[in-house]
């Protein structure tokens, strides 16, 4: 999909994954004019600015790729001055704080993109027109443990949130109850986590997550009446079987043969791709007037589970 009926101002804060490269895919489209920056790369045709305030005089939408930049504070003055904002980390801000922006931003009119490249995979997006009620969610999610044991590494924000959405997103319901648990192997804080997630459809999800695992794992399944799906996203491959036939055929057939096997492989994932679909689907959110891929509102779904998960691990897990 092009439109090139309106061109955005936008600021770009921080530095993060966002290079020349997919600054001029943007300009040669026509989909950005005016592009500043603050405290980001020294790209061509990226204004320098000194200050926050300078944004409020150029840009109609914020990008910001630093989680430094990513404080309650600069959301607030952002959003209150009529600035859309794709953010890429929420870490610095509490569940309370990101409620008090979806609300300043309801009244600003103004959309709160959310980054989880998970949703802009090939696998991931490849079902989203299919008829899903799973009845089961499985999810694993498992790291090599690290050579270099001070590397820091969030298994909640930056293993387990991100699956969390796509598990919301697939049940589609409420969240009923949530229980964890996790162990501290090598760290003083988990390492291994196991969260099982009740939802008032029915439907319940269990996501086991590793950083000390013996071989990189990232694979989510989900059951559901007469089928079901594997998203592996190391492999990038989907996987559905589905049984096609009626009980009087399939006592006439192999067991082997009950079941439509279905397997699509996709390119590797590259990052830079990722994120100029999410940053392109945030231009079309504004210019539409849509809902982003994944909104605050929905970002803050997400956080309320991981939250109530870090609330059983306190319980649950003894620090070192």
């Amino acid at each position: 999909m092009q439109i090139n009926s309106k061109t955005l101002n936008v600021g770009v804060i921080g530095k993060g994954n966002f290079t020349d490269e997919t600054l001029r895919i943007f300009l040669d489209r026509k989909m950005f004019g005016l592009c500043c920056g603050l405290q980001s790369h020294k790209f061509e045709n990226l204004l320098p600015l000194r200050n926050y305030e300078e944004l409020d005089k150029t840009v109609d939408a914020v990008m910001i790729f630093d989680p430094a930049f990513c404080l309650y504070e600069n959301l607030v003055e952002v959003i209150k001055s009529c600035k859309h904002v794709f953010i890429t980390d929420t870490s610095h801000m509490t569940k309370h704080q990101l409620k008090r922006i979806a609300n300043y931003a309801a009244e600003a009119g103004v959309h709160v993109q959310v980054s989880n490249g998970l949703r802009f995979e090939h696998i991931h997006t490849e079902i989203k027109d299919l008829e899903l009620e799973p009845r089961i969610i499985e999810c694993s999610h498992y790291l090599k443990r690290p050579e270099n044991k001070k590397e820091k590494i969030s298994l909640i924000n930056d293993i387990l949130l991100p699956d969390i959405d796509i598990v919301l997103s697939l049940a589609n319901s409420r969240v009923k109850h949530v229980s964890a648990t996790g162990v501290g192997v090598l760290f003083d804080d988990p390492d291994v986590v196991n969260a099982r997630i009740e939802f008032y459809n029915g439907c319940v999800a269990t996501i086991s997550t590793s950083k000390i695992a013996d071989k990189e794992v990232h694979k989510i399944r989900f059951f559901q009446n007469n089928n079901y799906h594997t998203l592996n996203f190391q492999n990038q491959s989907l996987r559905i079987l589905t049984g096609n036939e009626t009980p009087e055929d399939m006592a006439e057939i192999s067991v082997e043969e009950q079941m439509d096997d279905q397997t699509n492989f996709h390119k590797s994932v590259n990052r830079q791709e990722i994120l100029e679909k999410e940053i392109e689907s945030f231009y079309y959110c504004i210019v539409l007037g849509t809902e982003p891929v994944l909104s605050l509102s929905e970002f803050i779904e997400s956080r309320d589970v991981a939250d109530r998960i870090i609330d059983q691990l306190e319980r649950n897990f003894s620090r070192k």
